[in-house]
């Protein structure tokens, strides 16, 4: 399929490396594969997309069975400029020795949807890079409509048809870093490895490293951070700037944000000390979110240790883990 970073987008399976491709300038006609609906067990689930052109793919169908047959259906779309319904079935032990030999007894339905720079469900994808969620209607025959909020668009099929599937999909999960510190790069690179999108808040010249790892910088002293929060709408904030009263504005801030999950570095001491001196308003807003000391316990020593306990804590939070 070509180099994946060819065009300077993110390389990988990410839906962030997929809208990226999607909202290139350099963006030439391409097939997108939908998956509609499953049975059984599958490597992907409905919402999954698959981006497949002559020279990249962004995304997976599978650990590699069935991609051969994807790229064969996707060239053929692309080629004809109309949609196709596509079914794989792999629940037959005749689908073990002589189809796919994935052993995965489930069924996968896909919509392959020839992709142009114009194509209104290429605009509503790109805004969904910015915002989301994005809810998507498709029919057998390759027309639908999506929305973001008040915002729609749509286009026909090759065939008048009522929408048979509903599918609601999201933005990449975005994430806030309050401070840095030694596990910031490695964190932040493994972040963006999972198609997360990062900003970071740090004023402190000698985490420009971390800095030039995130996706946005901002140089603002914790009394500017309000509107930053407010607007922000972060998936998960870090509070990790292993400074005590940077912390402790952070989590002021932090209390009065509508931001779900809220992770703190630090030992439990630490963290009975910072909150004890927030007032009981605040610690009650908190407690509900705060992850403290943040990150699952993996074992190992060291900021790599701890940027990828972190992030395996929030990998199973936006995943709809406990964690």
């Amino acid at each position: 399929m070509g180099d994946p970073t060819a065009n300077g987008t993110d390389s990988g399976g990410s839906l962030r490396a997929l809208l990226q491709a999607i909202g290139a300038d350099s963006f030439q006609a391409a097939t997108l594969a939908v998956v509609v609906d499953t049975q059984g067990s599958t490597y992907r689930k409905p919402g999954a997309l698959i981006l497949l052109a002559r020279a990249q793919r962004r995304g997976w169908l599978s650990g590699g069975c069935l991609e051969a047959e994807l790229e064969q259906a996707a060239a053929e779309v692309a080629a004809q400029g109309r949609a196709r319904h596509l079914t794989f079935d792999t629940r037959s032990d005749d689908d073990l020795v002589f189809g796919s030999a994935s052993g995965c007894r489930g069924i996968v339905e896909l919509m392959l949807l020839p992709l142009t720079a114009q194509a209104p469900l290429r605009q509503a994808l790109c805004a969904l890079a910015l915002r989301g969620p994005l809810d998507l209607q498709l029919d057998t025959a390759g027309g639908g409509m999506a929305a973001i909020g008040a915002q729609r668009w749509a286009w026909p099929g090759a065939m008048p048809a009522p929408p048979r599937w509903r599918l609601r999909l999201r933005a990449p999960p975005r994430l806030l870093l309050l401070g840095a510190g030694p596990e910031s790069v490695p964190l932040l690179r493994l972040a963006r490895l999972l198609g997360w999108q990062s900003e970071l808040v740090e004023q402190r010249a000698r985490w420009a490293a971390a800095a030039a790892a995130a996706d946005s910088h901002h140089d603002l002293p914790a009394g500017a951070l309000a509107p930053l929060l407010a607007a922000g709408a972060f998936d998960a904030a870090l509070v990790m700037s292993h400074h005590y009263s940077r912390d402790l504005d952070a989590l002021r801030l932090c209390a009065q944000s509508d931001i779900p999950w809220i992770g703190l570095l630090g030992p439990p001491a630490r963290r009975d000390a910072l909150l004890g001196e927030l007032d009981e308003l605040s610690r009650a807003r908190l407690r509900p979110r705060l992850q403290a000391p943040v990150g699952l316990r993996l074992g190992g020593e060291g900021p790599e240790a701890i940027a990828l306990s972190i992030v395996a804590a929030l990998q199973s939070h936006i995943a709809g883990g406990t964690p």
